[in-house]
């Protein structure tokens, strides 16, 4: 779909590509942009499901395929997702790019390696490729962030690293987080680290943030830069701009009465140890009335979807679903910034309407957004009602929303949200 305006205006397009052959799909995807733009994008934002990893060529061909296609100057970023949505329809196989042409936008790209081994060192060199090309010639500034989320490691006679219910393996299994992480670059991802450095570098850019994450069993993600298929690093591509932009969050939950008070935690804040100095998984099955034997037949993937724990920032609700048990410790994706928190509960058609919360800009050009993977899996079939909200706000403009383990923005004049289980938004306006 194209904006058919003058050679001065913003000009954006949204393809897709469902093609087997990862070069095939790359230069469908190419063509797709040049047809639909009908002149040269300054910024294609792609993003693969890891599929085409898999597929003949793999990653690299898929980036052949496009570059096979796209002029030399050009600049790419974007990685590897779950899935995604557009004007075209709901993918869980696929790639898709946003491309974007627009004269009064300057663009630099910078990315850092070892995310997980040293998250400081690789938001220093991101920032540093930033700062080396910033033009600063507009005021408005904004940074796509696309960052490897967490792996699935592997532990010796454990099937499922999310519920460890031995003490011992879940000992054992605590004791290796930080060494997975640092030596194997597996584990939880470090992603609100990054940020965090980041931002105290570039206090004055907004920020959107969404986690590569990959498909069962999570064990590899990507991140795309330029021609290179990258892994394990954190990628920027930050724009300054005369085009106004709105970024906003929204997950529809619910508080509960239920709270608690944690009395003990590790010093990353991802991993509880006692709530309202109990054993926190002992305590939360009693507060939710719950026994261990029902709790051992729950899906735990469905229980952090529609109870998850959550605190009060900025008088709004941080979700913090549980990742994993080990033994009664309850284990977080990301660090759990307050000692008052409480359950939450979501349905269906909560998150369908939190849609409405984000769609606020009322001449919205373009729109990107980022999602929590879990609430594409807990709508199913009612996740193409997102997209019916979609198509039917933003009528002839282009949208792509795409999914993650790990969701983020940064407003200079209101601060950074790590986010999860959460429906993030940039919209973008021209200027009036």
């Amino acid at each position: 779909m194209e904006n058919k305006t003058d050679q001065s205006s913003l000009k954006t397009t949204v393809g897709t590509s469902t093609l087997k052959n990862s070069y095939d799909a790359g230069r469908e995807i190419g063509e797709k942009i040049l047809k639909k733009l009908n002149c040269k994008p300054n910024l294609v934002l792609l993003f693969s499901t890891l599929h085409y990893e898999k597929y003949d060529g793999g990653l690299k061909d898929l980036l052949k395929g496009i570059w096979s296609v796209l002029p030399e100057d050009t600049q790419l970023a974007g990685g590897t997702v779950p899935g995604f949505l557009n004007a075209d329809g709901c993918y869980a196989r696929g790639v898709t790019a946003l491309a974007i042409n627009y004269p009064k936008m300057n663009i630099t790209i910078g990315y850092g390696k070892n995310t997980k081994r040293n998250p400081k060192k690789a938001a220093k060199h991101t920032v540093e490729m930033i700062k080396s090309n910033l033009k600063n010639e507009y005021k408005n500034k904004f940074i796509f962030s696309f960052i490897a989320g967490g792996k699935n490691p592997d532990l010796p006679g454990v099937k499922n690293t999310n519920v460890i219910n031995s003490k011992i393996k879940a000992r054992i299994m605590l004791s290796m987080i930080s060494v997975m992480q640092k030596v194997f670059q597996i584990g939880f991802g470090r992603e609100g680290e990054i940020l965090e450095h980041a931002i105290k570098e570039l206090p004055d850019f907004n920020i959107i943030h969404s986690s590569s994450y990959s498909m069962p069993p999570f064990k590899e993600n990507y991140q795309f830069y330029n021609r290179e298929v990258l892994d394990e690093c954190a990628l920027f591509a930050a724009i300054d701009t005369d085009l106004d932009f709105n970024i906003d969050f929204a997950t529809g939950a619910e508080k509960t009465n239920i709270d608690f008070k944690i009395t003990q935690i590790n010093k990353n804040r991802t991993m509880i140890k006692k709530l309202n100095n109990k054993p926190p998984l002992k305590e939360f099955l009693y507060k939710m009335g719950w026994d261990y034997d029902a709790f051992q037949e729950f899906k735990w993937s469905d229980i952090t979807s529609r109870y998850p724990m959550a605190y009060i920032k900025n008088d709004k609700i941080i979700l913090r679903p549980t990742l994993m048990i080990l033994g009664n410790y309850m284990g977080f994706l990301t660090k759990v910034e307050k000692d008052n928190i409480f359950i939450t509960k979501i349905t269906q058609d909560q998150m369908v309407h939190a849609v409405d919360e984000i769609l606020k800009p009322i001449k919205a050009e373009f729109g990107f957004f980022t999602s929590c993977i879990a609430r594409r899996d807990f709508l199913g079939i009612k996740v193409f009602k997102v997209q019916e909200k979609m198509k039917e706000y933003f009528k002839d403009k282009d949208f792509l929303l795409i999914y993650s383990a790990g969701e983020g923005i940064y407003k200079p004049e209101e601060g950074f949200y790590f986010l999860n289980e959460t429906i993030t938004s940039a919209i973008f306006e021209k200027k009036q």
